[in-house]
């Protein structure tokens, strides 16, 4: 009986850090994400082009559209605010599923997080538009993606558009700039070109 008891403790316990709702992976920061050596995205493996708007769980953009057409109860508005420790920050880490350790490549804004020598850095924040996170508040959580690369990238500008390629996790990541609910490790960063 006691073996049995002890067993069903150690299971509850388990459960208990899993049910959490935020493990190890949910909730780092930036240096917590690139302590670890970054595994190879595989080069030859295709990418699936994602939009913005394949990053936002379809009843959450369903909730956000209802709220804009006024066809909502205002008090929805609730569940998009207090999330992040971002204070000017409105949204969720509410993520789509599928996209875990998929391939993918997606337009978008870097703002480097650090910079090894001037015009290079290997940890950024992809943003939906220029100018966000400084001088205007950052997009919610679930429309921002934090980059790890394994090697730093060269930049010549921060205004000028670029696609992303890499292998999308699903990872909260906090910043002094803001919040992210995805992560991606980098393949490569090019010109943005329609």
């Amino acid at each position: 009986m006691g073996l049995r008891l002890s067993l069903l403790m150690v299971a509850g316990v388990a459960m208990l850090g899993t049910c959490s709702g935020q493990d190890e992976s949910e909730a780092s920061g930036p240096s917590d994400a690139g302590t670890s050596p970054l595994a190879a995205v595989d080069p030859d493996a295709p990418a699936e082009t994602l939009s913005w708007r394949d990053l936002m769980p379809e009843e959450e953009l369903e909730a956000l559209e209802a709220l804009n057409d006024g066809s909502a109860d205002p008090s929805l508005m609730a569940q998009f605010t207090g999330q992040s420790p971002v204070a000017e920050q409105m949204g969720t880490f509410n993520v789509v599923e599928d996209l875990d350790q998929l391939i993918v490549r997606m337009p978008g804004y870097i703002l480097p997080l650090d910079y090894a020598t001037q015009g290079e850095a290997s940890e950024f924040l992809l943003l939906p538009y220029h100018g966000a996170c400084v001088h205007y508040p950052p997009p919610p959580p679930n429309q921002i993606v934090y980059l790890r690369s394994p090697e730093p990238i060269r930049f010549s500008s921060l205004w000028e558009p670029v696609w992303v390629e890499g292998r999308m996790e699903l990872q909260r990541i906090d910043t002094d700039l803001a919040a992210s609910a995805y992560s991606m490790t980098v393949r490569s960063v090019t010109p943005y070109q329609p």
